[in-house]
């Protein structure tokens, strides 16, 4: 599903009386967002991203602007017709219900329009489909009986459920027949082609006909009809998601008896059993630790490249939505700053808030000056540049920019070390900034040997980065940047 944007905002009313003022939590938010991506909207607390989630929702009115669901304007749709599956911060798992009911829930009592059926034909004509399968259940069932003693009916009947992809009833109904001591399997194969001719024949004198996908037909039309779904469809569509979200042997515990990561795929599965156009997710790994962190957004990942949903991630970790997502949105104060994807937002960041709130270990930032066409660091030169106005400006250095030189080296530029760590094969480096006591991290190669005290560095151009220091907007040193 296509999502275009346009202008969104959202004001949250003050109080003149408590002389508390209008909030602009959101100003003139725009983009389009294609079919089957996976967009993040970043920024620190408070910048808006949950409001625009909210506001693509339904659950909170916009201001001003529009949303439009592929050709659909949705801006004023109620939240329940708007296709979507929500996954909250907190995963409002219900404690007292089993996984596989708190995936089922959200599909408990819902009615559907849809053509009408005969629950029997659909039954034999499914399993009559699966007789070339039979042989599998039958391993099935005796290698259950090998492993286990005393084997557990529901256990094996989910199991059966799981290999052929039909409903408990339906594997529930073959278990009955395969476990009865006179079974054989050709007998059964036309017991159930015995029993489609007879369901047949009594939709033939009801005056029906059937078409390939066993909808009942009057005078060649279906006949419409509308109803609840039904037990047998919710079991498929568990096991379903239940598949996707690798949940099949957990469906029977309580939320309490399993792990963090796995209470957050539970909410992800209840979010998609009612196959949405949109999944939202808000903050969805928050609540986790940083083990679980990295494991289940690689999972969100996973399931969204599997059903290939449009899915918007609203995150303040920038590490969370640079590993896992086609497109991000850097917010700051409810407005836009970049949109791109995350390696050409980390790479060509357009204004000094995107730079330094993108890149684990954060860019060191210093103040330089452009002057007579070369760029100056604490007095130093560090590149030539075209031909610029002289002015003061911000310089901002990637941590994996820098490279060992000497003090006589064109370009070379003094830093003082106070502590080197070794992490394997790279080594963090805490240097002081010239512009002050506090300190920032350079990352270099292990075979670059540096010591505490001065040291002398040259600048990769391609790590470099110069903003105007009253607009903080980027300035192009070079052509070959822009």
């Amino acid at each position: 599903m296509k999502i275009q944007i346009s202008n969104l905002g959202k004001t949250f009313e003050g109080n003149l009386k408590k002389n508390i003022p209008d909030t602009v939590a959101v100003s003139e938010f725009s983009i389009n967002i294609e079919d089957g991506e996976l967009v993040g909207l970043l920024g620190p607390s408070g910048c808006g991203k949950s409001t625009i989630l909210y506001m693509i929702s339904g659950l909170k009115e916009p201001t001003t602007g529009s949303v439009y669901f592929g050709d659909e304007d949705v801006t004023d749709l109620a939240p329940e017709k708007r296709g979507i599956g929500f996954v909250f911060q907190n995963y409002a798992l219900y404690p007292h219900l089993n996984i596989y009911k708190n995936i089922a829930f959200p599909l408990e009592d819902t009615w559907i329009k849809t053509f009408k059926q005969e629950k029997k034909i659909i039954k034999f004509c499914t399993l009559f489909s699966l007789k070339d399968r039979f042989n599998e259940v039958i391993d099935l069932i005796n290698n259950e009986k090998r492993i286990n003693k005393k084997i557990s009916k529901a256990l094996v009947i989910d199991k059966i459920s799981f290999l052929l992809n039909i409903p408990y009833s339906y594997a529930k109904f073959l278990y009955k027949y395969f476990l009865k001591k006179d079974f054989n399997l050709e007998i059964f194969v036309l017991f159930l082609k015995e029993n489609i001719d007879k369901e047949k024949e009594k939709i033939k004198q009801k005056g029906f006909e059937l078409d390939d996908e066993y909808y009942l037909l009057k005078d060649g039309n279906r006949v419409p009809y509308k109803r609840k779904i039904n037990k047998d469809e919710i079991d498929l569509k568990v096991k379903e998601v239940a598949k996707i979200v690798k949940l099949e042997d957990y469906l029977y515990r309580k939320p309490s008896e399993i792990s963090g990561g796995q209470q957050q795929r539970v909410a992800i599965a209840r979010a998609l059993i009612k196959s949405p156009k949109v999944l939202l997710l808000d903050e969805p790994l928050s609540n986790l630790d940083a083990r679980l962190r990295l494991e289940t957004r690689e999972e969100i990942r996973r399931i969204q490249q599997e059903t290939k949903i449009t899915t918007i991630f609203v995150t303040h970790d920038q590490d969370e939505a640079m590993a896992i997502c086609d497109k991000i949105v850097v917010l700051k104060k409810g407005k836009v700053e970049q949109i791109g994807a995350p390696q050409e937002v980390y790479d060509d960041p357009k204004n000094l808030f995107t730079a330094k709130f993108l890149g684990l270990p954060p860019i060191g930032v210093f103040y330089g000056k452009l002057k007579d066409g070369y760029l100056y660091l604490n007095n130093n030169k560090v590149l030539k540049v075209d031909s610029i106005e002289d002015k003061d400006v911000f310089i901002a250095i990637r941590p994996e920019g820098y490279k060992k030189a000497n003090k006589d080296d064109e370009f070379s530029f003094s830093l003082y070390i106070t502590k080197v760590i070794s992490q394997g094969r790279d080594s963090e480096v805490l240097a002081l900034n010239p512009n002050g006591n506090d300190s920032f991290k350079i990352m270099i190669r292990n075979e670059e040997k540096y010591s505490v005290g001065e040291n002398y560095f040259k600048v990769k151009p391609n790590k470099l980065y110069v903003f105007d220091k009253v607009t903080q907007e980027r300035i192009y040193l070079n052509e070959r940047e822009k």
